[in-house]
């Protein structure tokens, strides 16, 4: 039985409740996500987007230039294909066999800005973004339906979205690089009255454009090689999103900006902890929300054809779902009865045998029943990432302080076997995080690992053998070694939600709870996967208003978008390959 939760003094659940990896992987993506909360301001604010010119040849290649029209400003998306790459697809960040490339530029693309794009971008880590750059941004073809896809529009058909469904997507991120990589200008520098100042909205957005790409560049192959090629239908459109995988990174992406983390996961607890207090009164606006998304919900998991492994099946989603359904129909009916009107929470707690990503799945609907409230939220992600120490800090003062705060890192058992066993590194040949055994890593390997119950443990039995009246500037003067764990530590006292109360250098740590905290929780990713407890892969805006869509004021829920089944389909399933080389379907 899901109990009751508890709510701390701001509302929010208590760490030790939601800090835990396995609780933090059961987080989904909902309104204060990145993704969403992006399209959801493009809504409010009426952006257009508009196709200022798009050429392709017959090979693949070829160029398109987009315009994003905000509030108050214009922002260019700047675009090239290229024919699919032969080589094989290994999804590394230094891969030079991209489909497409891409920069988000604020302000209107010049000839100049165009050119020094076209030229600068395939050098990657050697190459440097226009100062007004905001974005540089990578991606490759799905290996199992893109070219299915061309070839039933070549025909005058849709494609098969059965076949669709399974991948979710045309093209597949790569890469999504700002806040001043490869030169894009920094994310401080965009300003508070920017449209883009909340965190990752600028990524964001260059994967929304990804994704318009990716059906145009469908519709103008199939008319290069047909005169009577048909459109997307607008549904199938609207279906497909952008794929994206991720990896280790994200385990120390979760460590190192932990202000933001506790900010986001903050304001998603008071997002709930709001929409739980709304009356739900039969036939009001609240009760007729929560139904119908909790319904939209149970077709969305139902229709997921991906096999877990560390996560919940949809199906056990779909029944548990189901459970809270005929909850809410009998505690309104039980209300009514009673003459008196149930809060959302009377209605969907507690509900007995719900498995915890289930109740995220009923908490994300919960947090969409006020809008305005939760979009208010969702501007308030800034935070400033700079930690400070406090030198006049008695020692008894900051012991005390990690056994009030950190108890939970304390109470790690470092001798048991495996708890220290693994080292978090960058490969020096792939650029990128990886975690291994520390005994078969070479000398000189450089820790990244964000060892938090380890920097705990080591200060405190220092700290044990100081006067408890010293200050510690005085011990830090001694000991400069420490200066880095007591600035984090202290710094971090006073925010609830910053860190994972995880031991990430277990053996038995799963590195795909905390990034899948960061992909759907955070940055809004649906149907998210992992693939041997180290990658994720999922989908983002599936169901999002296409620039069409925009352009006609779209209205209404978007997400979790139902298969869409357009009559004149072409059967893809049997010809579309299943498996890409690393045994994953991509």
């Amino acid at each position: 039985m899901v109990p009751q939760p508890s709510r701390d003094r701001t509302g929010g659940r208590p760490a030790a409740e939601i800090m835990t990896a396995e609780t933090l992987s059961s987080l989904q993506a909902g309104r204060l996500s990145s993704a969403r909360s992006l399209v959801n301001r493009m809504l409010r604010e009426g952006w257009r987007v508009e196709r200022r010119s798009l050429s392709v040849e017959t090979d693949g290649s070829g160029e398109a230039v987009y315009r994003i029209h905000t509030a108050d400003r214009v922002m260019d998306f700047v675009a090239f294909a290229f024919p699919p790459s032969s080589q094989e697809r290994t999804l590394r960040i230094f891969d030079l066999g991209w489909d497409m490339m891409g920069a988000l530029l604020d302000g209107p693309a010049t000839a100049e800005d165009i050119e020094h794009t076209r030229n600068e971008m395939p050098r990657l880590y050697h190459g440097r973004a226009t100062a007004h750059t905001l974005t540089w941004c990578r991606s490759n073809r799905s290996l199992r339906v893109f070219e299915h896809v061309v070839e039933a529009l070549a025909e005058g058909r849709q494609p098969d979205t059965v076949a669709l469904a399974r991948v979710g997507y045309l093209m597949r991120n790569i890469g999504l690089d700002g806040n001043g990589t490869f030169g894009t200008r920094t994310f401080l520098a965009y300003g508070e009255d920017h449209p883009l100042a909340v965190p990752y909205h600028a990524q964001l957005l260059s994967a929304y454009m990804m994704r318009e790409l990716s059906a145009d560049l469908v519709e103008a192959l199939a008319a290069r090689r047909s005169d009577r090629a048909a459109a997307l239908d607008p549904e199938v459109r609207r279906f497909l999103g952008v794929g994206n995988s991720s990896a280790l990174g994200l385990v120390l992406w979760v460590g190192n900006h932990p202000v933001l983390v506790d900010r986001w996961i903050t304001v998603r607890e008071q997002a709930l902890a709001h929409g739980r207090s709304l009356a739900a009164a039969p036939g009001s606006a609240v009760a007729d929300t929560l139904l119908a998304l909790l319904e939209r919900a149970v077709t969305y998991y139902d229709e997921d054809v991906n096999e877990y492994t560390c996560f919940t099946p949809s199906d056990r989603i779909v029944a548990d779902l189901r459970l809270v359904l005929a909850a809410v129909a009998e505690r309104t009916d039980a209300a009514d009865a009673e003459g008196r009107v149930p809060t959302v929470a009377e209605l969907v707690d507690g509900v007995e045998g719900v498995c915890a990503e289930a109740v995220e799945v009923v908490n994300a609907v919960v947090t969409e029943l006020d809008p305005g409230e939760s979009d208010r939220l969702a501007a308030e992600l800034t935070v400033s990432e700079t930690f400070r120490r406090d030198a006049a800090m008695p020692v008894g003062a900051l012991r005390g302080l990690l056994a009030d705060r950190y108890a939970w890192a304390l109470a790690i058992d470092r001798t048991a076997p495996g708890a220290v066993a693994n080292t978090w590194y960058k490969s020096r040949s792939a650029e990128e995080p990886r975690c291994g055994a520390t005994e078969e890593l070479p000398e000189g390997t450089v820790d990244l690992t964000v060892d938090i119950p380890g920097m705990v443990q080591e200060l405190d039995g220092v700290l044990a053998g100081e006067d408890p009246a010293l200050p510690v500037g005085r011990l830090l003067a001694r000991r400069p070694d420490l200066r880095g764990p007591v600035e984090r530590l202290q710094s971090l006292a006073p925010y609830e939600y910053a860190l994972p109360h995880a031991n990430i250098r277990d053996a038995a740590f799963v590195p795909a709870r905390l990034i899948r905290l960061a992909n759907a929780a955070l940055y809004g990713l649906d149907r998210t996967k992992d693939y041997l407890g180290r990658d994720l892969r999922g989908v983002i805006f599936q169901g999002a208003p296409t620039a069409a869509d925009l352009a006609a004021d779209a209205s209404g829920p978007w997400f979790w978008p139902a298969v869409p089944r357009p009559a004149d389909t072409v059967n893809l399933v049997a010809t579309a390959p299943r498996t890409a080389p690393n045994g994953d379907a991509r």
